[in-house]
């Protein structure tokens, strides 16, 4: 596995952009593109999800007093990423433009949300924590293999 760019927030716009490029080729109707741009989204994004709940937001809570609240709802708001995925899912296999931006909408806004409570949460509260124990980290996440059970049904 790669190590992150940054290795607290990995690069979250990266993914922000993926979701626009499977958002333009639904737009131009290129369903075809569309799939294979939200299917190698969706791939890199669960990695993404696994390094956080399986080895950062564990890290923190263990290096930062009074942190285990602030990751709680960060995974959840993990879990509901991974319902509006579902959905848009659904969405873009049924070529269904209608219900497409009806989807996406919230998926986008509900990662942005995401994506800046984390990197307030992470680097807030537990940047010199954690960068102390950043080797540790860093080869843990290059060794990741268990789920802890987010269901990808799709």
């Amino acid at each position: 596995m790669k190590e992150p760019t940054n290795w607290l927030v990995h690069d979250h716009r990266k993914y922000e952009a993926a979701l626009e490029e499977c958002e333009m080729a639904a737009g131009a109707g290129d369903w075809k593109a569309a799939i294979r741009l939200f299917q190698e989204f969706v791939d890199d994004l669960k990695v993404h999800m696994r390094m956080e709940d399986e080895v950062l937001y564990p890290a923190f809570v263990e290096s930062v007093d009074n942190s285990a609240e602030a990751v709680a709802d960060l995974s959840d708001e993990h879990d509901r990423i991974a319902q509006l995925l579902h959905d848009l899912a659904h969405v873009i296999k049924r070529n269904d433009m209608d219900h497409f931006e009806d989807s996406l909408t919230p998926l986008y806004k509900a990662m942005t949300t995401h994506n800046e409570h984390e990197e307030q949460v992470l680097l807030g509260m537990g940047n010199d924590s954690l960068l102390m124990r950043k080797d540790e980290i860093l080869a843990r996440l290059k060794t990741l293999t268990t789920d802890q059970g987010r269901v990808w049904d799709f």
